[in-house]
């Protein structure tokens, strides 16, 4: 529904979470909707994984494992483009 997240080099928090089963679509376009109603109220980031936690949807170890996944997928994209030297 709403893609309010920039995707850098990697997969999307919410993505990972609804591909492992932890949460559903429903539920991260929800966190998205929170997450940028708190950012214009409080001029703060506040991050999905924050949200979806203190919804009760993921645990603080789901986090770990998503960002975990994150950034290994980050890394391994970096590795790739680096050795077949492509530009972004």
């Amino acid at each position: 529904m709403f893609n309010l997240t920039k995707k850098k080099n990697g997969l999307l928090f919410g993505d990972i979470a609804v591909n492992k089963g932890l949460a559903t679509q429903k539920e991260i376009d929800e966190a998205l909707v929170i997450q940028k109603e708190y950012e214009k109220r409080n001029r703060i980031h506040k991050e999905i994984g924050a949200i979806l936690t203190e919804k009760g949807i993921l645990t603080p170890k789901d986090v770990k494992k998503i960002l975990e996944e994150q950034r290994s997928h980050r890394g391994l994209v970096a590795w790739f483009t680096a050795f077949f030297n492509l530009t972004h």
